[in-house]
């Protein structure tokens, strides 16, 4: 796996805006994000762990975290959890990574 399917598991690069309208409206029926203990009532849109759907305005604290047994976790072989308060997971492993700076020590 090359760094960059690393950061776009989605692969939303590549993808016109109506691929990306429908891979994000596949994801947020797919997704179990209502199911989960730390998810508050009424938050939408959910499917947190896609790009640029943003974090929760409403959830506050983390519970337990249902990301791992999703589906769409598995799909696309996704990497980190809390996606509802921490970002998705390009995001997650963008900071993890450190795969979003410049230079470098060369």
């Amino acid at each position: 796996m090359g760094k960059n399917d690393r950061i776009d598991r989605f692969g939303i690069d590549s993808m016109t805006e109506a691929e990306y309208n429908k891979k994000q409206e596949y994801v947020l029926k797919s997704c179990k994000c209502a199911g989960c203990p730390t998810y508050v009532k009424g938050d939408a849109p959910t499917g947190y762990c896609f790009p640029l759907i943003g974090t929760s305005k409403k959830i506050q604290w983390e519970k337990d975290c249902v990301c791992g047994t999703c589906a769409m976790y598995k799909e696309y072989d996704l990497a980190h959890t809390h996606y509802c308060t921490r970002c998705s997971d390009t995001c997650q492993t963008i900071k993890t990574e450190g795969l979003g700076g410049q230079g470098g020590s060369g």
